[in-house]
């Protein structure tokens, strides 16, 4: 994360003491400060290592550093709630906060966000080792109506000042078939944007379908399985309900309706899935009508991320037909960007 220190907390700093830990803490944080070239206030009060920062950054803004900065810091920010604009004492609170992912499920989806960050990041990047430095953590939203209610309370907590939430939101696509018009998240979208934190909703259905085949646990109990579902094609597998099944995309008030062989589940299907997977072999769809067979799958299925096989090489395979090839890519990059 980049914070900017405006030239006035040096120039008439309110307390001299707490400019100074605020500077600690953003390097401890290991988080970049960025200063505008021109800055002229005196810094020679300034502990010799802060000075060496500052000087740093300013000589860093003069080579052509020009990034917008994450927030900035200024004298008096009490009446700013939603911008990320902050006092000192404020910023010391702000940038000693961990970055918090808010995920379906916290434990069971984020093997796919840390794959990602091991994946396109540099081993050295900080990214890496912010999970386990406790920079990073991952928090249950729910579904997104609990997503809102979660962050809702976070704001609550800072005194209805949306600015010092620290939180990245990623979303499932729940999409069931290309072109599923999913507005369900429209009000979630909105909010987030009014309390100015940044999201990402998966191309894909879910955390589930980025996990590539070789690495699905269990896989010679399931071969019959994994063989029909590799004859999909990639954008049928996109958003196939891997734990579910076709069984599993029944709607609810329709599931009693099911036979007792399975076989009518299909025609049960909106009209939209039934075209979309129009090319499946009846076989093939009778197979795939039951999920992935693996004990507590939403728990044990995320463990293949953890597979050395899952790497860049990999996951860029599964990505290349997609409207964006570089989804997990650019979702790295925002995160290492927030941190």
């Amino acid at each position: 994360m980049k914070v900017r220190l405006c030239d006035e907390i040096f120039r008439h700093p309110t307390n001299k003491s707490d400019v100074s830990y605020l500077i600690k803490t953003i390097i401890r944080r290991r988080h970049s400060i960025s200063i505008v070239s021109d800055v002229s206030a005196d810094i020679s009060w300034l502990d010799p290592s802060d000075i060496q920062v500052i000087e740093d950054s300013i000589a860093a803004s003069l080579i052509g550093d020009m990034e917008e900065p994450d927030c900035k810091v200024i004298n008096n920010a009490g009446n700013i709630h939603r911008d990320k604009t902050f006092s000192v004492n404020e910023a010391i609170t702000y940038v000693a906060t961990p970055l918090e992912i808010v995920l379906e499920n916290g434990t069971n989806d984020s093997p796919l966000t840390l794959a990602c960050i091991r994946s396109y990041l540099q081993s050295g990047s900080y990214a890496v080792s912010a999970y386990h430095d406790l920079r990073l953590v991952f928090a249950t939203g729910g579904g997104c109506t609990n997503v809102r209610n979660y962050l809702e309370g976070k704001v609550a907590q800072h005194g209805e000042r949306p600015k010092f939430l620290r939180h990245f939101v990623i979303l499932d696509g729940d999409r069931r078939y290309e072109g599923h018009d999913i507005s369900k998240y429209d009000s979630l979208i909105a909010y987030l944007r009014s309390i100015n934190v940044k999201f990402h909703i998966l191309e894909k259905r879910c955390m589930e379908n980025y996990l590539p085949v070789d690495c699905f646990p269990d896989a010679d109990k399931n071969r019959e399985w994994l063989n029909a579902f590799n004859a999909l094609t990639p954008r049928q597998r996109d958003f196939f309900n891997i734990g579910g099944g076709f069984r599993g995309d029944v709607p609810e008030g329709r599931k009693k309706e099911i036979d007792s062989s399975g076989g009518n589940i299909k025609s049960l299907l909106p009209q939209e899935q039934q075209d979309f997977y129009s090319d499946v072999t009846d076989t093939n769809f009778t197979t795939l009508s039951k999920g992935y067979d693996l004990p507590s799958f939403k728990k044990s299925f995320p463990k293949g991320f953890d597979d050395g096989k899952t790497n860049q090489t990999s996951l860029n395979a599964l990505l290349q037909h997609q409207d964006n090839p570089d989804e997990l890519k650019d979702l790295a990059s925002t995160i290492q960007k927030l941190l």
